[in-house]
């Protein structure tokens, strides 16, 4: 098939697929509405399964490198759309999907997010109407793309960065108008979009600003990362945002600015978290986002949530 064909079709079945079933329960991505059937999928023993982003490893990906993943006792991974979209031009990134799909299944591992991609020049927030216009279509595209592997979740960033002050308001306004968009495309795939906080100057920053973002919108739900506070505590995200959580992406931090660090290496109170979290009526997966370093590997992430978050020897 050509390539630009190809492209074309994937198009018009991302506007297709925006005009599906908003109607979807966001509590419960997975469509059955058995709270039960998701705690034994998502739990066990009364905690929560970990999950890790392949962020992790180095592309691309191989089945070598996938199954450390599944050897380390994790069948949940976010897949991430980066390494796909930056910089790649729209066929190849789509078979590279396609066979990531693949690699995906022989590993027998599942996946429970999407990430989308992001960078400064995909931002949905942008002032630019027409470029705006552009990046949601992007965004619609990468949506329907998701769709080959039935995430529960997608997660989307709200805008890029810097924002001024003087933009602040007008910047959250776009992203709103934004979301209302792709909200359908999500639910036309049976998944659940999910608004990712962020540090520094991006939208989201805060719980307030996380909530003003999605309170025209009760079918988004949030992916709250940890390590992206750095004005408000933990305790406050989780009294203000709790019951919209529907996944998270866990690393450690210093409080001055995002590390993705492995748990434990940082200030987080990973108990209080983890009680935080089953408060607020979570049943999701243990999502981890950990950067590549020393001694940082699948093993040792679960050896982490094990014994830093979960307090068990």
């Amino acid at each position: 098939m050509n390539a630009m064909f190809k492209i074309l079709m994937i198009s018009l079945l991302a506007a297709v697929s925006c005009t599906g079933a908003a109607g979807s329960n966001p509590s419960v991505p997975d469509g059955d509405g058995n709270q039960e059937g998701v705690r034994e999928e998502y739990m066990a023993d009364g905690e929560y399964l970990p999950g890790i982003s392949l962020s992790l490893l180095p592309t691309p990906y191989t089945p070598a490198s996938l199954g450390t993943i599944r050897d380390a006792g994790v069948k949940w991974v976010e897949v991430v759309f980066n390494p796909y979209w930056r910089n790649v031009p729209h066929d190849q990134g789509y078979e590279g999907l396609r066979k990531l799909k693949s690699l995906l299944s022989e590993a027998g591992l599942k996946v429970w997010s999407c990430h989308l991609p992001f960078r400064k020049d995909l931002d949905i927030s942008l002032s630019d109407k027409d470029k705006r216009a552009e990046c949601v279509a992007e965004q619609r595209l990468m949506i329907e793309w998701a769709a080959m592997f039935k995430p529960k979740c997608l997660v989307l960033h709200p805008s890029s960065e810097p924002i001024e002050e003087s933009q602040r308001q007008e910047r959250l306004d776009n992203a709103v108008e934004s979301i209302g968009i792709l909200k359908q495309c999500a639910a036309g795939i049976g998944a659940v979009l999910c608004l990712e906080n962020l540090p520094r100057t991006c939208l989201g920053r805060t719980s307030d600003e996380i909530l003003y973002m999605i309170a025209e919108h009760p079918e988004v739900m949030v992916c709250f990362d940890s390590n992206h506070l750095l004005i408000e505590d933990h305790d406050t995200f989780f009294r203000n945002v709790g019951q919209r959580i529907a996944t998270i992406h866990a690393s450690d931090y210093d409080r001055l600015d995002e590390r993705h660090w492995i748990e434990g290496e940082g200030c987080i109170d990973w108990p209080s978290f983890l009680r935080n979290l089953k408060a607020s009526g979570y049943e999701g997966v243990f999502m981890h986002e950990v950067r590549k370093g020393d001694n940082v590997n699948p093993e040792s992430i679960v050896k982490a949530y094990k014994s830093v978050v979960c307090e068990k020897k």
